[in-house]
């Protein structure tokens, strides 16, 4: 059980500060020295998205705690060695960055299915970082595939998956959708191969154009999807 309330506390707290920090953008705006957005956001436009942000964000939780407790024979608290680790990390990544991209492209490709489940998403055009959950309960459930079947493949491999594994992801990842939906240029933004805020960004300015990837910018480049602008790095 100890892995899930590390995963679910870590998430409660960064998300706890991202909503403070989404607040004080909502009300005053990006500070200029660090302003990315390829667009202006309409202040106070937070207030009404959060009874869908937060219902989400509680199911995320509850939904981990019993995947965790029921699935906790899978995890291992022993320490398997960094290689085996950053093993488990990258065919997670891997995975679950493939996934998201398929699936995002997909939702933005078939009108029907985007203006069901994913056009929710795209209201928040210019967004502020608590607004990554803030999606179609439909598309939070069916982001988690890439992820399950890393982990599946991970315990094939290495028979258990390490807790140190899940919980650098969890936190890797919340951290990573908190800065790409910021609008705030960060240093971050120089890292090889990591999609930037500016690249995200732009993909809410610019929703049916490109930029679909989440995790990586790799996807993008190899099918002819990344679309650069004002707002790319």
């Amino acid at each position: 059980m100890i892995v899930g309330l590390v995963a679910v506390g870590m998430s409660i707290l960064f998300n706890a500060l991202a909503l403070w920090v989404s607040w004080r953008i909502d009300r005053d705006g990006i500070p200029a020295a660090l302003d990315g957005q390829a667009v202006r956001r309409k202040p106070g436009a937070l207030k009404a998205r959060l009874p869908n942000i937060g219902m989400n964000l509680v199911s995320q939780w509850i939904g981990a705690l019993a995947a965790f407790w029921y699935f906790e024979d899978c995890f291992t608290m022993t320490w398997q060695g960094t290689g085996v680790v950053l093993a488990q990390l990258g065919i997670v990544l891997v995975l679950d960055d493939a996934w998201f991209y398929w699936m995002h492209r997909v939702l933005h490709r078939n009108r029907r299915l985007y203006r069901a489940i994913h056009k929710k998403h795209h209201e928040a055009f210019a967004p502020v970082p608590i607004e990554y959950c803030y999606v179609h309960p439909l598309e939070q459930s069916a982001g988690t595939v890439g992820i399950a079947v890393g982990v599946v493949l991970c315990l094939a491999l290495f028979g258990q998956i390490s807790v140190w594994t899940i919980w650098i992801f969890v936190g890797w990842r919340i951290l990573h959708e908190l800065e790409i939906h910021s609008g705030l240029r960060l240093p971050t933004r120089h890292l090889p191969l990591l999609a930037p805020m500016a690249h995200h960004d732009l993909h809410h300015a610019k929703p049916h154009k490109g930029n679909f990837a989440s995790a990586f910018t790799v996807w993008d480049r190899l099918m002819g999807t990344r679309i650069e602008g004002d707002a790319a790095p």
